[in-house]
């Protein structure tokens, strides 16, 4: 059986059916053999795959008696874990049994992630609770006999009345003396007390009465008896064509979803809102700006909530159903015989007022998904109904409904789903989700066709993911936390700096624009370190400054966007857009994985390897760690480790280490590393193979030294069993094959990457070799522009082109040759040996980064040490690429966006803080070691001077 036909998984994708997969167990069973019994603590829950449960309890001699058989497909043990009371049953194998096995940690994990499977439960629940208090009330013997034993005592004719009466929610005398053929009910009823002791009349409906709760379930089982439930399907849809004859379609409605005829009371329900004889069944969009419901008159003059969601009037034009045709002739036939009542009789009576309308959130409430789903405009009538009413089972199913969206909704229907998700998560006080599903909808532009819709729409999932992460690492990274606190006093740092620097007399050789220069960046510095406002804007701000001081020219403040390093990042941005929204990443690491051993130490060195191939292709640290650690959760997971356990904390540390924090050792690994050697100057001749030779050395000391420090601080970890080999085959298979935009995009970056090394050959500009690839995606539409506008960091393309510009005004105004003066004054001590001087940058930089990170700190050490590592003899490349991996430390969690990133992706459980500094501390060791260990290897090279 596969994962995909089991009810609990139904609405999942592929993906992350394939992740759910890694973390179930399978168990094989022979038969006879006890799984559980009565009793037992609950701690896991099952799923039959191959063969057969049974179920028993036994009795108080010790008998057993069997209460079912379950086959493949069906769940056991999942009540134990939702209520955390004991096993209730025995469970033994009737045959040779396979299952799932899900335990507890893992069952909760999953609730949490995946909002289709807790709707799933609650329906179960609340239905096994319907279902409980149902049998508690039939179940009342005694009274069940007394009242059997009443209603065998009446005349036939009573007995037919009272019991349709009970198989209805309530009933009009007239309807019920159509039925039996009586004159009058009431003096039916008059004439045996025992029977009018179990009527209650309605006093806001003249002629209405109902059988009292007490005696009703037991009399509409009676008539089901008698009649069987087809009968009773029949007789609600013919008392609802009664009520409609009569004018009352509340009444209608409300007996249809008693007696649960769902299709005729969708068509009833349709018939209220907008509905042709096209013969036609389709869904339109209409533009609209309300967030409003709708409403549609019905024939009592109450509004019927209608299908208006904010942004898109949902219209829905269906041919008539079978459901439907058969309603109406009810309709006319009851219309008739009323006629001909009200004829023989000559009265004449006024249509009664409908006091008996629902809400469409109680008539829909039990309907099942499949029906309601299929009609989107009924759909979003009764999620507005809810929305109205603030009823959260709404809300829950909302959620199931988006699980499916892209079998059940077209593009226009989904959008409007993601509105309706907005307006409520407004009102429930939840802004950011009511922004990520405003963002969603967006994504579904009306027009598009519904692959470009969906791919859209995986994008902008994927985009939210992202940015809620960075959310998090942003929060976690502030130095002074959030606030206007903060705001302020940064402000005013930066206008002190800006001031002090802008009067005070020059110095150092300094210019008046070089002493403005500086005070801008160390303004901007401020606000960095805040990060009370985002990057791009201090950057843009800036550049301003820098042209309203007359510090710059404009060509000059705004020249790194004219650089090809600019471009490059573009292009390889988009790249990165592409392989990300493709799946690539997850499917290589999955082949990567494979070709290892399936123990601990098999998948240690198999996330090692897939981390090093994965590098080159994603040029986002933070990209790859998002993928890597939950790739590693997932496999510790599948080994039987815990969170935060040593087993789960050294796969998953080390796939950080190694999908993230190896950027720096090939050009393409992470955009930082391109806007450092734009940075530098000096650098044009520096190619990806070049790049890659150069660091070669330093990756296999730093590899070596980090797998062996990984392994040596999780010593004495777990026990876990091997992944079984068929976890990872079932992974690929949910995956499927590969799809057309896989295998372009793959052609593209694997070409891509060849020209690269190939540059000595041909020539050509790194940029425009990346211009090729982006031809390529471009003209074979995977990359097209919802990708361009959601996939690629446009505000850090901001930043980045006033980066590059940084280092050319910083050389125009003297401040350069100004800070090598200054710092070569005080790091004499280290200029006299590359080394000394390599690991001085190490440890500064470590330093720099407990105030300022990420991106600035590279550009403030780049821009202040270039000129000295210059007078030392040190190629500009050997001091980038040193400052590169010495600017991400982890010492500390807030130092490190990519740490951080890491530690997110999985929710904070795949290991503490604490094993994340322990791994920092090897991380920085492993760094200086590197630093040092290739020295001589740069000397030969060439790119330092043997001076030293």
């Amino acid at each position: 059986m596969n994962i995909a036909d089991i009810a609990l998984f139904k609405g999942l994708s592929n993906v992350d059916l394939a992740k759910v997969l890694g973390r179930l167990e399978r168990r094989t069973l022979p038969a006879d053999e006890v799984l559980f019994r009565a009793g037992d603590t609950g701690d896991s829950m099952y799923i039959v795959l191959r063969g057969q449960i049974a179920l028993y309890v036994e009795t108080e001699d010790g008998a057993r008696r069997a209460l079912t058989v379950l086959r493949e497909g069906d769940m056991l043990g999942e009540m134990a874990l939702l209520t955390g009371e004991p096993r209730s049953a025995t469970a033994v194998a009737a045959s040779e049994t396979e299952l799932y096995e899900l335990g507890e940690e893992t069952f909760r994990q999953l609730i949490g992630e995946h909002a289709a499977l807790s709707a799933y439960f609650i329906r179960l629940l609340s239905g096994r609770l319907t279902q409980t208090n149902a049998r508690l009330t039939e179940t009342r013997e005694a009274e069940t006999a007394r009242i059997r034993r009443q209603a065998a005592g009446w005349p036939p004719a009573v007995q037919e009345t009272l019991l349709a009466a009970a198989a209805l929610p309530f009933a009009d005398k007239a309807l019920l003396e159509r039925l039996s053929g009586l004159t009058s009910v009431d003096a039916a009823l008059a004439a045996h007390a025992d029977a009018r002791g179990l009527i209650g009349t309605d006093p806001a409906a003249a002629g209405r009465i109902f059988v009292l709760p007490g005696a009703r379930p037991v009399l509409a089982e009676l008539f089901v008896e008698r009649h069987g439930h087809a009968a009773r399907i029949r007789w609600t849809i013919e008392a609802a064509a009664y009520y409609e004859a009569e004018g009352e379609r509340g009444a209608a409605a409300a007996v249809l979803a008693e007696g649960g005829a769902w299709p005729e009371l969708l068509a009833l329900l349709e018939d209220d809102m907008s509905v042709s004889g096209t013969g036609v069944a389709r869904t339109e969009t209409r533009p609209k700006r309300t967030a409003q419901p709708a409403q549609d008159q019905s024939a009592d003059g109450r509004g019927v909530a209608g299908p208006a969601v904010e942004g898109h009037e949902m219209v829905v034009r269906a041919a008539p159903s079978p459901a439907a045709a058969s309603r109406e002739r009810a309709v006319r036939e009851a219309a008739v015989a009323r006629e001909t009542a009200e004829a023989g009789s000559g009265a004449k009576r006024g249509l009664h007022r409908d006091d008996t309308h629902m809400p469409l959130a109680d008539l829909l409430g039990r309907c099942p998904d499949e029906l309601l789903f299929g009609r989107p405009g009924l759909f979003a009538a009764y999620l507005d109904d809810c929305l109205a009413r603030g009823r959260q089972e709404g809300y829950i199913r909302f959620e199931t409904a988006l699980e499916i969206a892209s079998e059940r909704f077209n593009a226009a229907e989904t959008a409007a789903l993601y509105e309706w998700g907005a307006e409520w998560c407004r009102r429930a006080d939840r802004p950011h989700k009511a922004m990520e599903y405003v963002r969603l909808a967006e994504a579904l532009l009306p027009g598009a066709e519904p692959e470009d819709a969906e791919r859209g729409l995986r994008m902008a999932k994927q985009k939210l993911r992202e940015e809620q992460n960075k959310r998090l690492v942003e929060q976690a990274g502030s130095l002074l936390g959030g606030g206007r606190l903060p705001l302020l006093v940064s402000l005013l740092l930066a206008l002190a700096g800006l001031s002090y620097f802008h009067f005070a007399a020059p110095f150092a050789g300094l210019t008046r624009q070089g002493m403005d220069f500086i005070g801008i960046g160390i303004a901007a510095v401020v606000m960095w370190i805040v990060r009370a406002v985002p990057d791009y804007l201090v950057a843009l701000f800036m550049a301003m400054l820098w042209v309203a001081g007359g510090v710059a020219e404009p060509s000059v403040a705004l020249s790194g966007f004219a650089a090809p390093s600019w471009l490059y990042m573009l292009f390889i941005l988009a790249l990165g857009a592409a392989i990300t929204k493709s799946g690539l990443l997850y499917r290589f690491s999955l082949l990567a994985l494979k070709l290892f051993p399936a123990s601990y130490r098999g998948q240690f060195w198999g996330i090692i390897a897939s981390g090093a191939l994965l590098n080159p292709l994603i040029p986002s640290s933070s990209a790859k760690v998002g993928l890597g650690v939950p790739i590693a959760r997932t496999l510790s997971e599948a080994m039987g480790f815990a969170d935060r356990s040593r087993g789960m904390a050294g796969l998953s540390l080390t796939a950080m280490v190694f999908y993230g924090f190896t950027a720096p050792f090939v050009l393409t690994g992470s955009y930082t590393n391109v806007m450092a050697l734009g940075m530098a100057g000096g650098t044009e001749d520096v190619s990806w193979f070049q790049w890659f030779i150069y660091a070669l050395p330093a990756f296999l000391v730093f590899g070596g030294a980090m797998a062996g420090y990984m392994a040596w601080t999780m010593r004495g970890r777990e026990p876990g069993r091997p992944i079984r080999r068929e976890v990872l085959d079932d992974q690929l298979k949910l995956i499927g094959k590969w799809t057309r935009g896989e295998r372009v995009t793959a052609a593209a970056a694997l070409g891509s990457i060849a020209l690269l090394i190939l540059q000595p050959l041909h020539g050509l500009d790194y940029a425009w070799v990346m211009l090729l690839g982006f031809a390529v995606l471009v003209v074979t539409g995977v990359l097209d522009g919802q990708t361009l506008k959601l996939g690629i960091d446009w505000p850090f393309l901001l930043f980045i082109g006033v980066a590059f510009s940084f280092a050319e005004v910083a050389e125009r105004v003297g401040v350069v040759d100004a800070l090598s003066d200054v710092l070569g004054a005080r790091m004499a001590i280290f200029s006299g040996s590359p080394t000394l001087f390599l690991v001085a940058v190490v440890l500064l930089s470590f330093l720099v980064t407990l105030v300022v990170r990420d991106d600035a700190a590279v550009i403030l050490l780049v821009v202040s040490t270039a000129g000295l590592a210059s007078q030392v003899g040190i190629h500009p490349w050997v001091l980038v690429f040193v400052i590169l991996l010495s600017t991400d430390p982890f010492f500390f969690a807030y130092q490190s966006p990519t740490y951080l990133t890491g530690y997110y992706s999985a929710e904070g459980r795949s290991f503490t803080h604490r094993q994340g500094q322990v791994t920092a501390l090897g991380y920085g060791l492993a760094v200086l070691l590197l630093t040092i260990a290739c020295v001589p290897y740069w000397q030969w090279l060439g790119l330092i001077g043997h001076g030293g």
